[in-house]
């Protein structure tokens, strides 16, 4: 079975994260569905990465970097993000890292949350595995939950 293991992003991180930011695919399944241009990278980056209430991680496949998980914390529930740059999809890697991410900040959060857009059939089902439960929806985006205490 491939290595998919977690890191933790790094200043060094700041060019790639912005290159996959921009990638279409990506840019169309955001909630900000637009680009966004070197200078607001680095300024969002930045503040991610020095803030106590982010946790970054860099999902790696075999040592290849793939992938992006982000947990923002806010209080005691936490927003979760994930990513797989295209190419590293239905193969189980966002469940794995995921399940690893979910694992490493348990003690943090009561409940983790995520927002997934309506036409975005892989991340609701990898939220749905892993046990989150829809709590709302509009037409746009779906609003999943999972109560850890």
């Amino acid at each position: 079975m491939p290595d998919i293991h977690l890191r933790n992003a790094t200043d060094s991180d700041e060019n790639l994260l912005f290159k996959w930011r921009n990638i279409n695919e990506l840019v169309a399944l955001s909630s900000y569905q637009n680009k966004v241009t070197l200078d607001e990278h680095k300024k969002w980056f930045r503040n991610k990465l020095k803030s106590s209430n982010c946790e970054l991680f860099i999902i790696q496949l075999n040592d290849q970097d793939i992938g992006l998980i982000r947990i923002d914390i806010r209080q005691k529930d936490c927003e979760v993000t994930i990513y797989l740059i295209p190419g590293n999809e239905g193969m189980g890697f966002g469940y794995k890292s995921l399940s690893q991410a979910l694992k490493s900040i348990k003690t943090k959060c009561n409940t983790f949350i995520a927002k997934v857009q309506v036409k975005n059939i892989p991340s609701q089902k990898l939220f749905t595995k892993l046990d989150f439960k829809e709590i709302s929806r509009d037409s746009k985006i779906i609003l999943y939950q999972k109560i850890t205490t």
